[in-house]
């Protein structure tokens, strides 16, 4: 390590230095912030206020500044939509009002001799301002204050144009100066001075160095001990001798899950690989867990392996919008990340198929669907599902029957209906069924499904886990069904439905693959809130031109997907959020 040399102080040592104490919670994840970090912290709703505790470590008797940032979600047509008021150890610093939603800041003065080490800030929203709802969430808060050349713990950590310092405070006269300006080559300080003071040791040194510079004072017992647990690297990541047209990404301990599908598909003639998670971050993001370096192995493998190039890409994992395990008790853990995609109506979303972008046009590359699983067992019952539906398939006309069901909240659900039944071709039989006032469609609806329909179309409402607010269909509902092997698959123009990326809810679209034996085999769900119009675009697209004659399921969702405009705003959520659920190599029975 390099050192430098320093002296003893020959001029009085520096008295305080600006320190800043942060305090942040990510316990709110809000998908409207649309640049930045969508997670937040306290919930102010008013008329409410909020106690948030700040410790400043020896604060020095001086001025202080005090700055809060804030994402106001509610906005209305009166003039000022929020209104709050800040409280420092019960002595009043100020209040702002501001109209408006997005980011906000306020940055406030504390005066001098008011901080403690142990404050307590008071927010209150006193829901004044006559908008009909006043809600703001807390991002962060920082207080820059004066702090004494005071050690905690034994050590100190502090920035300073000074030259001439004397840190207090040690237990410990076996005291380290670095110089740490430059977090990659750290400087230790030699010629410091260890003196005894009243209380413990102090350490004084000169630095003639021009210039602001960072530096860390510690005794033995300010050092925390590296600790590390090194797990041995995956097999190298390489490209098959032959080529493989279906790749299956999965984490580790879904290997032994994924090999009788793996086994299945290369009886079918197609060339497979599976690349596990762990080599795919090494290769492509120096082992960090990465969407992009998804994106640059799918890229890497189109691009460079020996034909046959990939056509197919399965995620057998589930994702999660927690990636860094915030909610630590949330059961739906990120094991495959999916990419996050701004939308118009809900800020951002997850979108499987934006990693399947290879070329930057905004359109996917190769058909891409995700068994949305947790465990091995849940990859497992998804497997089995996939490879009874082509192999040992109930016998019956079910197959050729499509069940079209619509809500009755605006005329054109049924003409979208109208519309994709007057595209199926001749030989299928086509059933629609519309919500109406005097018509519970439910108890028809769970008929058909435990009877068999090879194909069931809902447009209308939708949310993370329904049909329409007459909750035609739920979550609740896949537990009771009675199919016996009956399996549809299912095509979502709703919103919400396919929402996999919740680290505390299951969707209906997860529901629907994840039961054993039951639900649906595969299925397009929407991960975000589109418009109809929109989808009806991409409903022309598949039943028109790709759902009836392409192989598989994968490629008729991608050849309607490449139909659509990625330049227009509302298509390009369309392409997107509307995810496959399921194998994309699953083969089409209507040929």
């Amino acid at each position: 390590m390099p050192e430098r040399e320093v002296s003893a102080p020959t001029v009085s040592p520096a008295r305080t230095f600006t320190d800043t104490a942060h305090v942040e919670t990510n316990d709110t994840y809000l998908a409207q912030v649309r640049q930045g970090d969508p997670w937040l912290g306290q919930r102010l709703f008013a008329p409410t206020e909020e106690t948030i505790a700040v410790q400043t470590p020896d604060p020095a008797p001086n001025p202080a500044r005090l700055t809060v940032t804030l994402w106001a979600a509610t906005q209305s047509q009166e003039d000022l939509d929020h209104h709050l008021i800040f409280t420092l150890n019960d002595q009043q610093l100020g209040e702002e009002s501001w109209d408006g939603n997005g980011p906000h800041t306020i940055t406030l003065r504390i005066p001098a001799g008011l901080l403690t080490e142990n404050n307590e800030l008071v927010i209150a929203a006193p829901g004044d301002t006559g908008a009909p709802a006043d809600l703001v969430y807390l991002d962060w808060i920082e207080v820059a204050y004066s702090r004494q050349f005071h050690a905690r713990e034994d050590v100190l950590s502090f920035s300073s144009d000074a030259n001439a310092f004397q840190v207090t405070g040690f237990d410990d006269g076996d005291i380290q100066v670095w110089d740490v300006t430059d977090p990659q080559r750290p400087v230790r300080l030699t010629g410091i001075q260890v003196e005894k003071a009243a209380e413990g040791y102090a350490v004084r040194f000169q630095d003639d160095a021009p210039g602001e510079k960072r530096y860390i004072a510690f005794a033995p017992r300010g050092v925390t001990p590296a600790e590390m647990t090194l797990a041995q690297a995956p097999p190298p990541l390489t490209a098959p001798e032959n080529g493989a047209d279906y790749i299956i990404i999965a984490p580790p301990a879904m290997l032994e899950a994924v090999e009788p599908l793996l086994a299945w598909r290369e009886a079918q003639g197609l060339k497979t690989m599976v690349a596990t998670t762990d080599q795919i971050y090494l290769k492509f993001s120096a082992g960090l867990q990465s969407p992009d370096a998804i994106t640059d192995f799918l890229r890497w493998a189109v691009q460079t392996w020996p034909q046959p190039a990939p056509r197919f890409a399965l995620l057998a994992g589930d994702a999660s919008y927690d990636p860094l395990g915030y909610l630590s008790d949330a059961p739906n853990k990120n094991l495959i990340p999916t990419a996050f995609v701004p939308t118009v109506v809900m800020g951002e979303t997850a979108s499987d198929n934006a990693m399947a972008d290879l070329d930057g046009d905004g359109l996917p590359d190769l058909a891409i669907g995700r068994f949305p699983g947790q465990t091995p067992a849940d990859i497992a019952a998804m497997v089995d599902k996939t490879i009874a539906y082509e192999k040992e398939r109930p016998a019956g006309d079910w197959i050729n029957q499509l069940l079209f069901v619509a809500d009755d909240d605006d005329s054109f659900f049924n003409t979208f209906n109208e519309e994709m039944i007057e595209l199926v071709p001749p030989g299928l039989e086509t059933e629609n069924l519309v919500i109406a006032p005097d018509n519970d469609i439910r108890p028809d609806l769970l008929a058909a499904l435990n009877q068999g329909r090879g194909l069931i179309s809902y447009m209308g409402h939708g949310a993370v886990d329904i049909w329409a607010q007459e909750e035609i269909f739920t979550t609740e509902d896949i537990a009771e069904l009675q199919q016996e092997g009956r399996l549809p698959i299912m095509l979502v123009w709703a919103c919400l439905n396919g929402y996999f990326q919740h680290p505390d809810r299951t969707s209906l679209g997860e529901t629907l693959l994840l039961t054993p034996d039951k639900g649906a085999v595969a299925g397009l769900f929407p991960t975000g809130e589109t418009f109809p119009n929109n989808q009806l675009i991409m409903a022309r697209a598949l039943f028109g031109e790709s759902l009836f004659t392409s192989p598989t399921l994968g490629e008729a969702l991608l050849g309607a997907a490449r139909q659509l405009d990625p330049e227009n705003a509302g298509q390009r959520d369309i392409i997107h959020t509307f995810a496959l659920l399921g194998d994309p190599a699953l083969r089409l029975p209507w040929q």
